[in-house]
């Protein structure tokens, strides 16, 4: 186990939880005396329409559904797997969709089925459908059909329904709908009644503070995640969208070595907010606020709440959002760092892959880049991978990365495809899958030498990047050493650019290795010609 990142994992874990959860002008229901009711989310569409639609169509919206339309396994095969004994009947048998109370999973990856038991008593079958290989196989997580955890309400109703009542074992809505991320909208509703057709900018005020915006990352890591509630269920039982997780769940952490690769990667599925938490994404805003020189223009790119408020200035500016823009954020006001929001639009707003906010390069690049930064070089990650020009006095060079048809990207490395209990999955750890550790890791794959078959091993791909690293290391040490009051500017920026960027020559090594011998010809490292 990697120590130091278990202790990063814990420190960012307390970080998390210790933010202050006033949401963006929502009240946390955690100061409430208690919490409002859910009101359903045909409620919600009968104002926000067009969100509604787009809502019905995302794989949020299909965790729990009864249409047996949505059905998509083959009952012509696989009968051996599915064979189950059912109360009541003599012997084992196949079970078939007639035995399919609801289907559980969007079927993006795989998809779970629900029999019913007894009225709104539900159990797991004990068989799921591969979407991506198009077969059948066992969902093996007891010994026995009868125990519980194959219990729906004991082990996943958490995660695929809106408004569950644990007393009554009773919910609001199928699937995750409108409330399950903004929290119950009862006070929200009684407030646009109350204001009527036209409110004035205070009622509106009033309205939308009513309900929560759903920018903490921890509204996404009630079911992204994996861990324990107080009473031992798998998901957090009694957390509302702007309390604290970690009052009523316990995350699975570094130390539970059964649940992750020795890479820090998530070997299991729905661990994208235990990944995350750990990450540098996380501690993006922290980091800032600590930086000596902290602006709030930096915001931009170091926090969620940020692109949050300047979403919605936008949409007043343009006249699509009525009522006052609201205020500038802060460094002091600012809570959230790089999360599930600044990447991903909540709601299905385009056509990308994952609700991505942008397409995966343009995405990264629009923060990991010096465009735009106007105090010296300021991680200039794009500008190293495309070898744009830094100094007068270095001819840019292009890396061979990018310059490659179909080449890799940031996601490439930095999105690892990792096999989970339950096929691959994309990871949120941000960290790339390095050859060294495929030689103990043998089920993963390196992001290295997935392309460059040629390289004999993984070994000798690791021997080279360590060569590069701490080459690269050594020679910005050397240089900084050797700075004086007269050295020119653009050797500092030349050796800012390369330090900068964050790779110490992995993103583009023959421009940074250019930038570093011009930088040691000004700084009078290399001997004479001839000597």
């Amino acid at each position: 186990m990697n120590k130091l990142r278990f202790f990063i994992l814990i420190g960012a874990v307390l970080l998390v939880a210790g933010f202050s959860l006033l949401a963006l002008g929502s009240l946390p229901l955690s100061a409430q005396d208690e919490p409002p009711d859910y009101t359903g989310a045909s409620e919600c569409a009968d104002c926000h329409r067009d969100l509604a639609r787009r809502h019905d169509d995302s794989l949020h919206a299909l965790t729990l559904n009864d249409d047996e339309d949505a059905i998509l396994a083959d009952f012509d095969s696989g009968e051996d797997v599915r064979q189950v004994q059912f109360p009541g009947e003599d012997a084992p048998r196949a079970f078939t969709a007639d035995d399919i109370a609801f289907t559980v999973g969007t079927g993006h990856y795989v998809q779970r089925y629900l029999y019913e038991v007894d009225n709104r008593d539900y159990r797991v079958l004990p068989a799921e459908w591969d979407v991506t290989t198009g077969a059948w196989r066992p969902l093996t997580l007891a010994d026995s059909w009868e125990d519980p955890a194959y219990d729906w309400e004991q082990s996943c109703v958490g995660c695929h329904v809106t408004g569950f009542d644990l007393e009554r074992e009773r919910w609001e809505d199928d699937g995750v709908q409108c409330e399950a991320c903004h929290g119950p909208g009862e006070n929200h509703v009684d407030a646009a009644r109350d204001a009527g057709r036209n409110p004035n900018d205070e009622e509106l005020a009033e309205i939308r503070a009513a309900i929560n915006p759903a920018v903490d990352p921890q509204t996404c890591g009630q079911c992204h995640s994996r861990g324990t509630s107080a009473d031992g269920r798998p998901y957090p039982v009694g957390y509302y969208p702007g309390g604290s997780l970690a009052d009523s769940f316990t995350l699975v952490t570094l130390d539970q070595t059964d649940h992750w690769w020795s890479t820090g990667h998530a070997n299991q599925m729905n661990m994208q907010y235990n990944e995350w938490v750990s990450s540098a994404h996380a501690r993006s805003l922290v980091d800032l606020v600590d930086a000596e020189n902290a602006d709030p223009s930096c915001l931009t790119c170091h926090s969620a709440d940020s692109t949050y408020i300047a979403r919605l200035t936008a949409a007043v500016e343009a006249g699509d959002r009525e009522g006052a823009a609201p205020e500038p954020l802060t460094l002091e006001t600012a809570q959230y760092g790089v999360s599930c929001s600044s990447c991903h639009f909540p709601h299905v707003e385009n056509e990308l892959a994952a609700d991505l906010a942008q397409e995966p390069y343009a995405l990264c690049t629009s923060c990991h880049t010096n465009t735009g930064y106007e105090d010296g070089i300021h991680h200039p990650s794009q500008e190293m991978w495309e070898g744009t020009p830094v100094v007068a006095e270095v001819a840019p060079e292009p890396g061979v990365h990018y310059l490659t048809e179909d080449g890799p990207s940031c996601t490439t490395c930095h999105a690892a495809d990792v096999p989970v209990d339950a096929g691959q999955r994309v990871s949120h750890s941000l960290a790339p899958i390095m050859p060294g550790a495929t030689i103990t890791e043998t089920a993963l794959q390196d992001n290295c030498t997935a392309c460059h078959a040629e390289v004999e091993s993984p070994a000798l791909m690791q021997e080279l990047i360590d060569d590069i690293q701490a080459n690269t290391q050594m020679r910005l040490d050397t240089a900084r050493a050797a700075v004086s009051d007269e050295t020119p500017a653009w050797v500092i920026d030349a050796l800012d650019f390369v330090e900068g960027d964050g790779s110490l020559g992995i993103h583009n090594y023959a421009y940074s290795d250019a930038l570093l011998d011009a930088a040691y010809e000004a700084l009078g490292l290399y001997p004479p010609a001839g000597e």
